[in-house]
């Protein structure tokens, strides 16, 4: 079996917050002890009710926050052992959508155009090149 995609162990978010009148300060786990495995070809989603640690989660596994505890890996490799070219590859690979559509997806523009932005933004292709592989991933 070959090694997972995106792997997170032991992962854990805390926040230091003011409590009271005082500000005494208080210790907030978001996310506490978190374990994952995701292998190619599949599609990881997260759900819950308001305020559970969904976003807090998905901005670790993008590397977007450092984890309190544990590790993220991307194809074997920490997140937090990539340089710079590393991290830019990685963020092309794993992308989110956040639960509020009109926040990720501009809703006047056409879903083709909405899947083929990436390609154009990351210069990977154009024209009818981009075309088809629009067409082949709305297929699927």
């Amino acid at each position: 079996m070959s090694a997972p995609l995106l792997e997170a162990s032991a992962l854990s978010r805390h926040f230091a917050v003011k409590s009271g009148a005082f500000g005494a300060k208080q210790l907030l786990k978001a996310v506490d002890g978190i374990d994952l495995r995701l292998n190619a070809g599949e599609t990881l989603g997260l759900a819950g009710e308001s305020g559970c640690g969904k976003s807090t989660v998905a901005r670790l596994l993008m590397g977007l926050m450092a984890p309190s505890t544990g590790d993220i890996r991307f194809r074997g490799r920490k997140l937090a052992d990539m340089g710079r070219s590393e991290t830019f590859t990685f963020r092309k690979d794993v992308q989110m959508v956040f639960q509020d559509p009109f926040s990720s997806l501009n809703p006047r523009m056409r879903v083709g155009d909405i899947i083929g932005e990436p390609l154009t933004i990351h210069g990977l292709a154009s024209g009818t090149q981009k075309r088809e592989i629009v067409v082949n991933l709305m297929q699927k």
